[in-house]
């Protein structure tokens, strides 16, 4: 017999998607814009790593949240920024290192949050 899934409270829906603006409330108080390519350096990892730690959180709270077209959205944005600024980074002959860490954490992201998806159809 399966499980029923029940409709998620309205406050969870609201903690999530007020969790997701976190990174972006950060990028506000740091330089006066919403914009985090406006930020540069360790003001920008912290950023993107919020990002990422608000993504992995949202996936191991999924039965609650159900967010998954949302995130793979959101790891494909988040990806194609941070390539973005990797590049940038290298023409520049800045380091790259913790950036390409970052990188790396968000494809495992990617893939953990495929096999969920995948499973749960």
């Amino acid at each position: 017999m399966k499980k029923e899934i029940t409709p998620r409270p309205l406050f969870l829906s609201l903690l999530a998607i007020g969790a997701f603006f976190l990174p972006f409330l950060y990028v506000y108080c740091v330089s006066s814009q919403w914009n985090p390519f406006a930020i540069n350096g360790k003001k920008f990892l912290v950023f993107y790593g919020g990002c990422i730690i608000i993504g992995y959180l949202a996936v191991l709270f999924r039965q609650y949240a159900g967010f998954f077209p949302f995130m793979r959205g959101l790891v494909i944005v988040l990806l194609g920024a941070g390539v973005a600024r990797m590049c940038q980074g290298l023409y520049h002959g800045k380091p790259v290192g913790y950036l390409l860490l970052l990188l790396m954490s968000l494809l495992v992201l990617w893939q953990w949050v495929q096999y969920l998806y995948n499973k749960k159809r």
